[in-house]
């Protein structure tokens, strides 16, 4: 099997396991996840000196994945700017918009997913402190597999000044997502157990 597939498969069995979550374990997961997330920001801003996290661009979840509403909605509580991104599909660019009202600034993508609509403004990607990466698969040194279009991959290198934090169920992890020399990883990853 070559590195393609093998990469398909890891994708396509990760993502049954995920969805065979049911909705109530997903949530109850999920909020340990977040738990766990708000703790390490906490402790990492107190031991930090100059460290505080303005500017954090969260993904708005989708389906079976990881949910982030309420990481979202504490973040924005803490009044720091909520980035969300954008999927461009004709640029295969992904966007990032600075969300100011979680109830008015969001709209449905075809995709399925919400994204902040036109008006928000967009941000910078270099100004960008924190981001939440979703993925499919994870492996321990932080490399992942998405759904495929490589989105992250080419928008991370032009966000030099953030620290990027994978969130993922324990059942995401896996041995090896066999990287390609684009895949750029993520330096935490998050599971309801905690840090992996």
């Amino acid at each position: 099997m070559g590195i393609a597939q093998k990469r398909e498969s890891i994708r396509e069995e990760t993502l049954k396991r995920r969805e065979n979550l049911s909705p109530a374990e997903r949530t109850t997961r999920s909020k340990l996840i977040v738990g766990h997330v708000i703790e390490w920001i906490q402790q990492s801003e107190k031991n930090g000196e100059e460290c505080y996290f303005d500017a954090v661009m969260v993904y708005l979840s989708m389906k079976s994945e990881v949910e982030t509403q309420e990481l979202i909605e504490t973040l924005f509580n803490q009044e720091r700017h909520i980035i969300a991104p954008v999927v461009d599909t004709k640029s295969s660019q992904l966007i990032p918009r600075c969300v100011q009202n979680l109830k008015k600034d969001l709209i449905r993508h075809r995709f399925g997913m919400l994204e902040p609509n036109t008006n928000c403004p967009i941000f910078p990607p270099d100004k960008l402190q924190l981001i939440f990466v979703p993925g499919i698969a994870f492996d321990s040194n932080g490399y992942r597999l998405g759904y495929g279009k490589g989105f992250y991959d080419r928008f991370l290198p032009s966000c030099p000044n953030a620290v990027t934090i994978g969130i993922a169920f324990e059942m995401q992890i896996v041995e090896d997502t066999f990287p390609q020399p684009w895949d750029v990883p993520v330096q935490h990853i998050f599971t309801e157990k905690g840090m992996v």
